[in-house]
């Protein structure tokens, strides 16, 4: 449901795109009117040259609110100058900023005549305008040839030029000598060539500034940007979702980890029971079997040599005090031999009261002394339970695996050996003879 979810999202975000791409040209422009209906307080100064003696009048046909200017020339003189500003501001050095405009909406009509029609825009900057000078101020414009005033014009700004006569009177920098908008304090109309005696009217139905409410370029850019927070965001989901998916892994094998050791635990525990005795730890015959396999294929642990050893008497201890002490002189002994024989032995409860000792890299002689010490230990220590004291011996058989001998016969002969400590009278410790080796 969620993936399903994700492609309709998808696909409406597609769909949406590709509205959004053709749909700015059809955005209404945002506009700023100058006439018929100013959206903001101007002020309609004309011009002319007559107030210095030359041959044009600039004025009114009719009403003001007409907006039919006229150029009335009455010789033919040299070239004269003859036009209308559009004063945006009463404040002659703060004028409007107009960069958020990219053309200017005209409906002008010149009929009658066949003269050029100027549109100028006036610019201030205080680099190279003057306050006590009217003509400081940058003059860009645009010269509309005879018969392209019929009807609606959008003239862009990028239309219009630095007049010759205001740059050849300045000598500015590159980047001044380029036409700015970001300070215009006014916009006009006027002719400028010489001109024959006559009347030259110009109807002004229309000046509005256009722009963009936004502009193309922030348009697409905004597109793109939606495009890379969606994929940023997506992104970050993504890897929230990987993380989540992440750490649940590592739960599941967390928990398949403590599964397995406490499977491995509880297989160890299993297999260390399986092959010891329950009541003294020692290794049972299984137990024992599996270390002596171990041994009898390494070359580092031989010689082998084997101890077998039986409790003196140890029926009696039973018959006497019970099952109970049996079984602690038993666990006695154990932990006797434990404590005074190597790592690398191997003690195995043979059955009752009969043990075998396994010892690696110890021959025969060796071993009956270490079968000597240990029964002077037995003998010495004895066993104390509670108000009883118990004298404990036990005898003790040793041999060595001959060179080309079995497991089975040096036991037989370890087994020999200790019957003949038996017979002998208990409590001391007798080698196997050699020569009944095979």
């Amino acid at each position: 449901m969620a993936h399903n979810r994700s492609l309709l999202f998808l696909l409406a975000a597609i769909i949406g795109t590709l509205i959004a791409i053709v749909a700015h040209p059809l955005v209404p422009d945002r506009e700023l009117s100058i006439v018929p209906e100013p959206d903001l307080d101007v002020i309609f100064a004309l011009y002319g040259d007559s107030v210095e003696g030359g041959p044009s009048h600039s004025e009114w046909v009719g009403p003001e609110e007409d907006r039919l200017w006229r150029c009335r020339v009455e010789e033919e003189g040299t070239p004269v100058y003859c036009g209308m500003n559009i004063i945006l501001s009463h404040d002659p050095l703060k004028g409007l900023d107009l960069t958020a405009y990219h053309a200017v909406d005209l409906r002008l009509h010149a009929d009658g005549h066949d003269k050029k029609v100027q549109f100028f825009m006036r610019h201030y900057d205080e680099r190279y305008s003057n306050p006590d000078d009217n003509n400081s101020a940058q003059f860009n414009k645009f010269d509309f040839l005879p018969g392209e005033l019929d009807g609606s014009i959008h003239l862009h700004f990028e239309e219009l030029n630095l007049a010759d006569w205001w740059s050849r009177e300045r000598l500015l920098p590159r980047e001044l000598r380029r036409p700015a908008f970001h300070n215009v304090i006014a916009i006009g109309i006027g002719y400028s060539d010489a001109m024959t005696p006559g009347n030259y009217d110009v109807k002004i139905e229309r000046i509005s500034f256009v722009g963009d409410w936004i502009s193309a370029e922030l348009w697409y850019l905004s597109i793109l940007l939606f495009w890379l927070a969606g994929l940023m965001i997506w992104a970050l989901r993504r890897l929230r979702l990987l993380a989540v998916k992440a750490r649940r892994q590592r739960r599941s094998l967390d928990l398949l980890t403590n599964r397995n050791e406490s499977l491995k635990e509880e297989s160890e525990r299993y297999k260390h029971l399986s092959s010891r005795d329950p009541l003294t730890g020692a290794y049972n015959r299984y137990g024992f079997e599996q270390r002596l396999s171990e041994l009898l294929h390494s070359e580092e642990f031989h010689p082998l040599a084997l101890i077998l050893l039986d409790v003196d008497h140890f029926k009696q201890f039973n018959d006497t005090y019970g099952h109970d002490v049996g079984d602690k002189v038993l666990r006695h002994l154990v932990n006797l031999l434990d404590r005074h024989t190597r790592q690398q032995d191997v003690l195995c409860r043979w059955g009752g009261e009969e043990f075998l000792l396994l010892c690696p890299a110890t021959t025969v002689e060796n071993a009956a002394c270490l079968a000597e010490k240990l029964r002077s230990l037995i003998a010495e220590e004895g066993l104390k339970e509670e108000d009883i004291e118990i004298s404990l011996t036990a005898s003790f058989g040793v041999c060595q695996l001959a060179e080309g001998e079995s497991y089975v016969d040096a036991f037989v002969r370890a087994d020999r050996a200790l019957y003949s400590a038996k017979h002998q009278g208990r409590n001391r410790v007798v080698p196997a003879d050699a020569s009944q080796s095979h």
